[in-house]
């Protein structure tokens, strides 16, 4: 008897715990930015931003073609894994849909400066790209510039940053129905046997 309330209390505890550390918001970060030397850069921070990591674009050198090119010789696709991949769309498309609809947009600012060739084009373009920011939220959270340059050759200058906040514990269901559905289960199998030839 003293054991099982012991264990009861132990899985009580690991599960409190999971779901505290679960409703924990999880932010993630994209960041652009035009020029010279161009940067792409995606930032992860979770638990109040003591657990962080950040993936930046690695800088361009001589010895990058060498390391595709050994990696496209380990790396053979063909149309059974077209098929795979296509075979995955109906369980994957309500876990993508799960996700996004958790997702919150906590802070969206471009700043771009746009020209084409031909002024009349740099017009057209630059005014559809301003249509979809008309439908926006007025908020302090939205930031959006994007202007037009009419001087002769191709303008593509500025920054953009997108800041999103998700709970883990929102897209929990939507995870175990994946990992329930043939697909998931398939793909999980795939990807356990895989790691365990490496091992090997």
């Amino acid at each position: 008897m003293t054991a099982g309330i012991i264990a009861a209390i132990v899985i009580g505890a690991v599960v409190g715990v999971t779901v505290l550390l679960l409703s924990v918001p999880l932010d993630l970060s994209f960041r652009f930015r035009t020029g010279e030397r161009p940067a792409v850069r995606f930032g992860l921070r979770w638990f109040f931003g003591l657990v962080k990591k950040d993936f930046a674009r690695p800088e361009k050198d001589a010895r990058r073609p060498r390391k595709r090119a050994a990696r496209a010789q380990g790396r053979k696709w063909g149309l059974r894994d077209l098929q795979g991949l296509a075979g995955l769309a109906p369980d994957v498309w309500p876990l993508v849909r799960g996700v996004l609809r958790r997702v919150r947009i906590a802070e969206f600012e471009v700043d771009l400066v746009i020209g084409l060739d031909d002024p009349a084009d740099t017009a057209l373009f630059v005014g559809a790209l301003r249509a979809p920011a008309l439908f926006l939220p007025s908020a302090s959270s939205y930031a959006i510039s994007i202007q037009p340059c009419f001087d002769d050759g191709l303008v593509f200058q500025g920054h953009a940053r997108l800041a999103l906040r998700l709970r883990p514990i929102m897209i929990v269901p939507s995870v175990v129905r994946f990992g329930c559905s043939r697909s998931g289960r398939r793909l999980l199998g795939d990807l356990f046997l895989r790691r365990w030839r490496r091992k090997r």
